[in-house]
């Protein structure tokens, strides 16, 4: 069994140390110098001697347990150079504050959808535990029991918009699983923040998260699509251009709400091509423009480069997808048509493979 420390010439302040006991085992514990103020924290975990496999195998756990705790100790004492002293101060700052502050970076960042949903997840936390939650309210059983809430919450549209037709219904599993995937991403961050230890919600079962049953995978035909652009739609709205445009693109909703005129350049060889960077993943693409593509692009009018194309898109997608679905009607189309199945059309699988790329660009006409 092996007693060694961490090298001495490791300046540190924070050690893992080892006390021998009488029964053969050793106490683990820390030795923190601080600020010229030694400290000495037991961590109620022992070491065995390595005389099994099983020994041996509760020594690692051991000993990985009280690096993590050690860690945790360092980050603390560094964060209280920056106005947190220690975790038990850390852990009483409020979570929904939490939140509401990445709601804020989304919306800085354009992520209009994630802050709405992640205000959506907000609203529901205080209807299951109240105003003042804080980080050291957040354990597994806490988050067991959100989502039992969430299983018993109701949509009232009478409150949350003007369709005063629409009764309170249960919330679907798709927006159950998007309303607790914010609040996820919150504790990872604040995992990664150094306001927890870990992340309370990576350890429940799969089985008990909210999750939406996988739906076969629906794509719009040559002919649907002809279906649409035929379909006379009056609104003054860029809904069904935009719609089209993705379909011939491959662009998802956020991109081309944002696209604008100066990020539709030309290829070394003369081609139209579209370069701009994806809102979900921040990495910059190059995609071909068809014809077809061309032709559903508004006239620029003398607009400025920086201008945005489709200017009369709604901010939220559901809000297109719903306008979306009266062209859809029309047209006799009984597919659930959403823009993100404009990605899932027989184009968009082309824009996907670099080498087929040419071939569409240069190839599909209607």
């Amino acid at each position: 069994m092996s007693n060694k420390a961490e090298d001495g010439t490791i300046k540190e302040p924070i050690k893992i140390r080892f006390k021998q006991l009488k029964d053969g085992n050793q106490s683990i514990y820390l030795d923190c110098y601080v600020n010229g103020i030694r400290e000495y924290k037991f961590l109620n975990l022992y070491l065995r001697p390595d005389t099994s496999r099983d020994n041996k195998m509760w020594n690692k756990e051991q000993l990985c347990l009280a690096n993590a705790i050690k860690a945790q100790y360092i980050i603390d004492i560094q964060n209280g150079e920056f106005g947190f002293k220690d975790r038990n101060r850390t852990r009483k700052l409020s979570f929904l504050t939490y939140c509401e502050d990445l709601a804020s970076e989304y919306e800085a960042n354009g992520q209009t959808s994630c802050a709405v949903l992640m205000r959506s997840a907000i609203k529901r936390m205080v209807a299951y535990k109240g105003k003042n939650i804080t980080f050291n309210h957040i354990n597994k059983e806490f988050l067991i029991g959100f989502i039992e809430h969430l299983n018993s919450d109701i949509r009232d549209f009478d409150k949350e918009s003007k369709d005063k037709k629409r009764k309170p219904k249960p919330l679907s599993e798709v927006y159950k699983e998007a309303l607790f995937a914010r609040i996820m991403v919150a504790l990872n961050k604040a995992e990664r923040d150094g306001i927890i230890v870990k992340n309370p919600g990576k350890d429940i079962d799969r089985k008990l998260k909210p999750h939406a049953e996988q739906k076969s995978r629906c794509y719009l035909t040559l002919d649907e699509i002809q279906k649409i652009i035929n379909t006379e739609y009056k609104p003054d709205n860029d809904i069904k251009p935009a719609f089209l445009f993705c379909c011939f693109s491959g662009l998802r909703y956020s991109d081309v709400q944002k696209l604008t005129w100066e990020e539709i350049t030309l290829s070394p060889e003369g081609y139209a091509q579209i370069e701009t960077q994806m809102q979900k993943t921040g990495k910059d693409i190059t995609i071909p423009l068809s014809d077809n593509a061309l032709k559903w692009l508004p006239e620029r009018s003398g607009q400025p480069a920086s201008s945005r194309i489709f200017y009369k898109l709604p901010d939220q997608v559901n809000n297109a997808d719903v306008r979306l679905r009266t062209i859809i009607k029309k047209a006799g189309i009984s597919k659930h048509v959403t823009f993100h199945l404009a990605r899932h059309c027989i184009f968009s699988y082309s824009l996907k493979i670099r080498n087929l790329q040419a071939l569409f660009f240069r190839q599909v006409t209607i």
